[in-house]
């Protein structure tokens, strides 16, 4: 019922790639919720903790309407999930599924963005960045763990990339959600430096059995901005790309962050599709 959509449960196909990722990223699909009425079931929901005290709850709103059962479900999921001190549930939603949008609002979720996830091949041979005069990079490990924690702060200031999130999560938690996002490689980490003061941020991760690089995120301190140098962060990306032997470069980006949307595309980065993506803050409940 997870998998499922347009009203077709998931195939047995869809079940057995599902358990296989799932066994890969250690969900524990034993943690499934399920709603019964008379002895059937009809609404499920499987949340997925991550470091960082978050949650990302697979549901079966895509398959069916949510009726009152699924209502009692999600508040019972949601308290349980706060007793575990995760202090953020997270959604994702086909946008043109409202009534599904409308459920969750009705139940302490808030639209944080709509999400736009973009795919592009990198090309075959690609240098590291040129860099400007001054600026170098500096790639995570403990002894720069505060320069990476302060840059990404720095970089969310006046931030269009999902601005509802701003201030929700403590930096600590944020940087160790991000290490969760795929296998994490400090290598594949930069930080964009002058002096001592961070500029921009690149993250990226690897992804499991695919020839793809994830970009966890990409952000410009306000001062950086408009230097050009959102291009150099790109660079850099594909260059990592190429040097990890993938081909291809994913991520998720704010349909609102047209100045990132424009920077994706202009490297070659093409559109598949789209998730209404909303939150609920567990620690007012």
């Amino acid at each position: 019922m997870i998998l499922g959509s347009a009203g077709r449960v998931g195939s047995p196909s869809q079940v057995v790639e599902f358990l296989a990722y799932a066994a890969q990223r250690h969900i524990n699909v034993a943690e499934t919720w399920v709603a019964e009425i008379d002895g059937r079931i009809t609404w499920a929901a499987l949340p997925v903790l991550s470091p960082g005290r978050t949650a990302l709850l697979f549901t079966s709103a895509e398959l069916a309407e949510p009726d009152e059962a699924a209502g009692q479900l999600i508040q019972h999921l949601c308290h349980y999930l706060a007793q575990r001190q995760v202090h953020l549930a997270q959604v994702l939603i086909d946008p043109t599924r409202s009534a599904a949008r409308q459920f969750f609002a009705d139940h302490g979720f808030r639209e944080m963005a709509e999400l736009v996830y973009l795919q592009g091949s990198a090309p075959r041979s690609a240098p590291p960045a040129t860099l400007p005069p001054m600026v170098r990079w500096e790639t995570y490990h403990a002894a720069t763990h505060g320069l990476f924690a302060r840059g990404t702060l720095a970089t969310y200031q006046g931030s269009l990339d999902c601005p509802a999130l701003t201030g929700l999560r403590d930096i600590e938690d944020v940087i160790l959600g991000h290490k969760a996002t795929g296998e994490f490689d400090p290598q594949l980490w930069r930080a964009l430096c002058q002096e001592d003061q961070p500029l921009g941020i690149l993250l990226l991760s690897r992804i499991p059995a695919a020839d793809a690089l994830e970009l966890v995120y990409l952000g410009l301190a306000s001062p950086a901005r408009g230097r050009g140098l959102g291009d150099v962060l790109m660079q850099e990306a594909m260059h990592l790309v190429v040097a990890q032997g993938r081909r291809r470069l994913t991520l998720a980006v704010d349909a609102i962050n047209v100045p990132a949307l424009k920077l994706y595309y202009r490297f070659g980065l093409q559109r598949l599709t789209s998730k209404a993506a909303l939150i609920r803050d567990l620690r007012r409940n």
